[in-house]
């Protein structure tokens, strides 16, 4: 932690920003140990930002996640993204549709401080970046097909995201 600490005050007097990026899913993932060691960074000016993915089942309702963003917010964690799971062969089932990272936020902007809202987004497939949720220019519930167009991007500027399969049943 000491070496995370000095790394931080001279980046600052350089004039640059350093951050720790931490990976907490779920609020049972938060322990004494976590806010111990949260509250040491936090003493010694050390940034730390929250990177969640939306997992099926795990924390893909609206209690869930806003115990999540609170247990953080009290450890001076800022939740930063919460990301759609990447389509990625084997983790399927694990995968949420959009429509629900589109409801989540909706529900939870404007219980909480504008400032611990996570960024909910999508990190486009073949280099098309991080664009939030609610930023698609299509998007077809019942194909489960949605389009996001990445103007910023060299080349191909119009990137497609798919749900996952289980959705798309029924």
């Amino acid at each position: 932690m000491q070496a995370l600490v000095q790394v931080t005050a001279a980046a600052r007097m350089m004039g640059k920003a350093v951050a720790l990026h931490t990976h907490f899913n779920h609020p049972n993932e938060i322990s004494w140990v976590t806010k111990v060691a949260a509250q040491r960074l936090y003493e010694s000016g050390v940034t730390v930002r929250n990177q969640t993915v939306l997992l099926k089942g795990v924390n893909d309702d609206v209690t869930t996640m806003k115990e999540l963003i609170h247990g953080l917010a009290d450890m001076n964690i800022q939740p930063y993204y919460v990301y759609q799971g990447d389509m990625v062969r084997g983790v399927e089932d694990l995968r949420t549709p959009l429509y629900q990272s589109l409801e989540l936020e909706r529900n939870i902007r404007g219980t909480i401080a504008g400032f611990l809202m996570p960024q909910f987004v999508v990190d486009l497939p073949e280099g098309g970046g991080k664009r939030l949720v609610s930023s698609y220019d299509s998007y077809d519930r019942k194909t489960g097909v949605s389009t996001f167009t990445a103007p910023g991007v060299k080349g191909k500027n119009v990137f497609e995201y798919h749900d996952p399969l289980w959705s798309l049943e029924a």
